[in-house]
């Protein structure tokens, strides 16, 4: 009986490392910016690989993302400048 809860521990020590390491890759940041509702398309709204730290190669190798709580995707990033662009 005590061999097999052994067992079944270390196996659960093992899935708990692999997901550790799994979601260490992983990297979320949240960044909000007050807007008029007036912008115009393709007007910056903010820098984020300043706000966020980040250098422009960092942009494109972890595939930042900008995400709105609509779903609609109302922002670019320019990958090359590091800066969000008023899409709509």
């Amino acid at each position: 009986m005590t061999k097999r809860k052994e067992y079944r521990d270390w196996r659960w020590q093992a899935l708990w490392w692999h997901h550790f390491f799994l979601l260490w890759t992983t990297v979320n940041a949240q960044t909000r910016y007050s807007i008029q509702e007036e912008l115009k398309q393709g007007s910056v709204v903010g820098n984020l690989a300043k706000d966020l730290g980040l250098g422009l190669s960092d942009i494109y190798d972890r595939k930042l993302r900008v995400a709105s709580e609509a779903g609609k995707q109302y922002f670019s990033v320019d990958p090359g400048k590091g800066e969000e662009r008023a899409k709509e």
